[in-house]
């Protein structure tokens, strides 16, 4: 069952921020999707909470340089 999570970034102000986001997530295991708006500044990510916590996908994104806070 794939469920989202919702997190708002601070600190991401422009397009080439987000491949550095992506990079932590795109070959997670249990992740299916990361969508990023920097407009918005918001990440919707797409996974499969039997393999991947939110949690753990919070401290991935972190590694990016910027922070998360969880939203939903």
């Amino acid at each position: 069952m794939i469920q989202k999570a919702f997190f708002k970034i601070v600190g991401m102000y422009c397009t080439s921020c987000k491949p550095v986001v992506e990079k932590q997530l795109n070959q997670e295991s249990g992740v299916s999707r990361v969508d990023i708006d920097y407009m918005t500044d918001s990440v919707i990510v797409e996974f499969d909470p039997r393999i991947i916590s939110r949690e753990t996908i919070k401290q991935k994104l972190e590694r990016s340089g910027y922070k998360f806070v969880r939203i939903a």
